[in-house]
């Protein structure tokens, strides 16, 4: 049985990482405003010997290995969840301090791939890499979205709740 005190703890600290989530994901609609925005007055003056394409394959290919990174990352992280010992400075679950750094880490990772799709596009004027970059981001950020289950699942396995 889970414990009130852990259950609100649980769930203020999901409530949180869930804003955070949210923000970061925002973000991805921020950046397909500046592009668009920017696309017809901002101009980055390349040589014609930049090799644009070479940049561009480098980077779906950093994308490809981001998102790679984020699967295997997570699963490491969620499958050892560390310490149980609660923070008794902050207040907060010990599972939520975890589960937060893991949210915000992948997420950052993912956004990413936002971030190289903005990058082609103001250099090389590459719409179609900004749109599949960024929806690329997108979608994988949803496909790791914070899941209350997983919190619950690691703070039992941290062996904090009873």
């Amino acid at each position: 049985m889970i414990e009130p005190d852990h259950t609100g703890k649980l769930d203020s600290g999901f409530a949180l990482i869930l804003i955070i989530w949210g923000a970061i994901l925002a973000s991805l609609g921020v950046y397909l405003g500046v592009g668009l925005f920017m696309g017809d007055t901002f101009t980055v003056a390349l040589s014609d010997e930049f090799p644009v394409v070479t940049l561009r394959y480098v980077l779906f290919g950093i994308s490809a290995a981001t998102l790679a990174g984020v699967h295997v990352l997570r699963r490491f992280m969620l499958g050892h969840p560390g310490g149980s010992t609660p923070s008794a400075s902050s207040g907060q679950h010990p599972a939520v301090a975890r589960y937060a750094v893991i949210v915000i880490l992948s997420s950052a990772l993912l956004e990413s791939i936002g971030i190289y799709g903005l990058v082609l596009f103001l250099t090389a004027g590459d719409s179609l890499s900004l749109y599949q970059l960024l929806g690329l981001s997108a979608v994988a950020m949803l496909v790791y979205r914070p899941r209350k289950a997983e919190l619950l699942d690691l703070a039992r396995r941290m062996g904090t709740m009873n």
